[in-house]
């Protein structure tokens, strides 16, 4: 399949939702999903929702996507699924056993996603599985327990070393679009995990109205029409590449959701928080996630602050030639102009399978501290 951008719906893909879902459907019992739920209408602002349920996953057991339509929205959520159990089964082979002192790495092993007080050296050996760089395509190594996804495991050397996270890790239609998608999670990520440290008089509030984008008027549309308060925040951070943060409140759901999204157009980076926010709630509102926890249900009561907000940004930060490998090229520049090293990219995909997985790692851009905070 070309790594042409065929679909713009809200998003960069070289397929069509509903063709995406005829190249997986039929495998999904391979994942151990079971269940693909529609739960649009546990709420009224309509925006599509499904909720996918993994129950033997080694992490979570249910995975929840949105999006314009209904195929997206299942699309999304079963893709997010497949994404989790490759990095919950990896097949990897070990391209090395040493210590980081003893590879070219290109990068500190320390400017990985590390473990609260993480005892991780360079002296420390380790299984390295090999990737390739978004800007050189040269080899790169990583250690494998940096992409291992695994809750179940007793806790050992790898878990006090690293940070489990799924962030860059992506399925897709083809490898480049995979990668596209793991690229903006990590931007956007990194991005959130960085919002405790930003004082309030930084924080930017943007006007969704002065948006023109057709599928971002329609999430709007749909909050406005459900008496939703929308706030929005433009959390766009060293990199370049647009990020927003969008609260959702309303008097019937009285709890602020919080949804975040970076793409390369600011358009669909602000149509996807937003969309993000509407998940969020429907999570919150179906009691779905393995995550949510009672607080959720209190802590948020009242509705976002008044703000004065500016318009979004009126043109696109920078226009594509209609090829996920220029838009990979320019979001990796971008990453390793503020990281100083190369982002890479690591195959986790089964041959027997043949779905692309990958998962994108950017030393230098931690998510380690991402958490729940919403923005205010």
């Amino acid at each position: 399949m070309p790594d042409t951008i065929a679909y713009r719906t809200g998003t960069y893909r070289t397929a069509d939702p509903e063709e995406t879902w005829e190249r997986v459907h039929r495998g999904l019992s391979r994942f151990g999903i079971t269940r693909v739920a529609d739960i649009t209408r546990l709420d009224d602002i309509g925006l599509p929702v499904h909720v996918a349920y993994r129950p033997a996953g080694l992490t979570y057991a249910v995975s929840i996507g949105t999006g314009d339509t209904a195929a997206q929205s299942r699309v999304s959520a079963v893709m997010e699924s497949i994404e989790t159990w490759h990095a919950e089964n990896l097949t990897l082979p070990t391209a090395a056993r040493a210590p980081a002192a003893a590879l070219d790495l290109g990068y500190d092993v320390r400017a990985l996603n590390l473990a609260p007080r993480s005892p991780l050296t360079s002296s420390v050996v380790l299984d390295w599985v090999s990737g390739r760089g978004l800007l050189t395509g040269r080899e790169i190594l990583a250690p494998v327990d940096c992409i291992r996804l695994d809750c179940t495991r007793a806790h050992d050397w790898a878990t006090v070393f690293f940070w489990p996270t799924s962030a860059g890790l992506a399925t897709g239609n083809t490898e480049a679009e995979a990668v596209l998608h793991a690229l903006h999670e990590l931007v956007e990520r990194a991005t959130v995990a960085a919002l405790r440290d930003a004082p309030l008089a930084r924080r930017r509030h943007v006007d969704p109205d002065s948006c023109s984008d057709p599928v971002t008027r329609r999430i709007l549309d749909a909050l406005r029409a459900a008496a939703c308060s929308v706030l929005v925040r433009d959390i766009t951070g060293p990199a370049g590449l647009s990020c927003y943060a969008a609260t959702v409140w309303s008097e019937d759901v009285p709890i602020r959701c919080a949804g975040y999204a970076c793409h390369v157009d600011p358009s669909i980076a602000l149509g996807r928080a937003m969309a993000e926010a509407v998940l969020t709630r429907l999570a919150v509102i179906s009691g779905a996630r393995d995550d949510i926890d009672g607080e959720v249900y209190y802590e948020m009561s009242a509705p976002p602050d008044p703000v004065d907000p500016v318009p979004i940004p009126g043109e696109v930060a920078w226009a594509d030639d209609g090829d996920l490998g220029s838009v990979i090229r320019h979001c990796a520049s971008r990453v390793a102009a503020v990281t100083g090293c190369e982002p890479f990219v690591v195959r986790l995909d089964h041959e027997d399978i043949g779905i692309p997985a990958v998962k994108v790692i950017a030393p230098g851009m931690s998510v380690t501290h991402a958490g729940p905070e919403v923005p205010r």
